[in-house]
């Protein structure tokens, strides 16, 4: 080529090249998708976990996990999860300890796991009506799946302790008199269709490429 059209060609082989690498990036980020989604298959097929026993030691693998529990809701420490809507509605979810039965913290006290109960209407929450919602007392059994916490940017759990944005463990662990697992239960369903709140929403997983 003559220096005039040199340009050209070195650009075209440039271009090759760059698009040659983006496409081995996309096969690198497919393989870790694909090793996600076994890892996530795996945790799907697990059985349920029964939460007064050990947690596994890698937490973080326990996200969307089945489990149960049995022990009795602590409705004095309930928390308030603002801002949640449900098909376009605002409302606010109901957060509870539930101290677990026959479990004991390491420090000798009690340990409780933190059950999001569901969602209800902006307007009883606005109407002072949630108490209509503490209804399950004594011991009972929860069945969920597991999430795991959103720490928070240094707010503080006594600004508003009943109300919160997001669900931080840690936070909430210091203004509790007893341990808190490091996991929440997301209380499952209870009838396929749920016509009256709390509303829970189900486990929903993307298994896609």
């Amino acid at each position: 080529f003559s220096r005039r059209w040199r340009g050209g060609p070195l650009l075209v082989l440039f271009a090759m090249a760059m698009f040659v690498r983006l496409g081995i990036w996309q096969l690198d980020r497919l393989d870790q998708r694909r090793a996600q989604n076994d890892q996530l298959r795996a945790v799907l097929e697990s059985p349920p976990l029964n939460l007064a026993e050990p947690l596994p030691e890698a937490v973080d693998a326990l996200e969307n996990r089945m489990a149960t529990v049995t022990g009795q809701y602590d409705f004095a420490e309930e928390r308030i999860l603002l801002l949640q809507s449900w098909q376009g509605q605002p409302g606010v979810a109901l957060v509870t300890p539930l101290l677990i039965e026959g479990m004991a913290a390491q420090s000798g006290g009690e340990t409780a796991v933190l059950v999001h109960r569901g969602w209800v209407p902006q307007a009883e929450y606005e109407a002072g009506q949630l108490d209509s919602y503490q209804t399950e007392t004594g011991v009972v059994q929860v069945d969920g799946y597991l999430a795991l916490s959103r720490p928070g940017r240094g707010d503080s759990p006594e600004v508003a302790p009943q109300e919160i944005y997001r669900i931080d463990l840690e936070a909430m662990e210091a203004a509790l008199p007893y341990e808190l697992l490091p996991v929440i239960l997301m209380e499952s369903p209870t009838e396929e269709f749920e016509l009256e709140p709390p509303l829970h929403a189900a486990r929903e997983v993307d298994l896609s490429e």
